[in-house]
């Protein structure tokens, strides 16, 4: 495995070279957000297996860049959440409980605003230029922080992938990169695992 200074500079990089690619899923991720504050309700099913694209989308990433440790789990992981999803329930989205709620909402803007390895001009650059969508931290804190706010997207089994990728991403960025800012990841996926543990030890009505 690259040494951490090695898998950092790979990081840095695809923020660097492709910034544009990172405006262009802030403006997805805002239309998302602004279409469910407008109480757009599609399916579980068609919510959840569209989270299996921002993982694409880093799995490009990763490859191009000659991540291909990164570019194998990102890719394993969009298609178990695209089968998965594909798989849920019918029902409409409908909002979790306050706690995850409130929870779920902090992972969504702490992804947006993601700092580290950015250096904008202002600190409005922190809200449409952190690397989402590009690699896996960011973007894992979105997907994690919608699937929070919506119950799991409805499948238990969206739930558990999101689970151990997210906690393998956290703890390797705080302990194995030294990014501290990663420890939001780890508290948020703790946070779907609770979320996760309460749903499939409540029996179904």
């Amino acid at each position: 495995m690259p040494k951490p200074q090695e898998i950092l500079n790979g990081l840095q990089t695809i923020v660097n070279d492709y910034s544009v690619f990172a405006i262009i899923w802030h403006i997805v991720f805002y239309l998302l957000i602004l279409a469910l504050v407008f109480r757009w309700q599609p399916s579980n099913r068609v919510f959840g297996a569209f989270m299996c694209v921002p993982l694409l989308s880093v799995a490009v990433f990763a490859w191009i860049t000659g991540n291909p440790f990164n570019g194998i789990l990102f890719a394993v992981a969009s298609i178990l959440i695209l089968v998965f999803g594909l798989k849920a329930p019918t029902q409409t989205i409908s909002l979790s409980q306050t706690p995850f709620l409130v929870i779920g909402i902090i992972m969504v803007l702490f992804g947006l605003v993601y700092p580290h390895f950015l250096k904008p001009d202002s600190i409005v650059g922190y809200l449409y230029a952190s690397p989402a969508g590009l690699i896996p931290c960011p973007t894992l804190s979105i997907v994690i922080g919608l699937a929070l706010l919506l119950g799991g997207f409805g499948s238990s089994s969206v739930a558990l992938t999101l689970i151990v990728i997210g906690l393998f991403y956290g703890v390797f960025g705080v302990f194995r990169l030294g990014v501290h800012l990663d420890l939001f990841l780890i508290i948020g996926t703790m946070a779907l695992l609770v979320q996760y543990i309460l749903t499939i030890r409540t029996p179904a009505a």
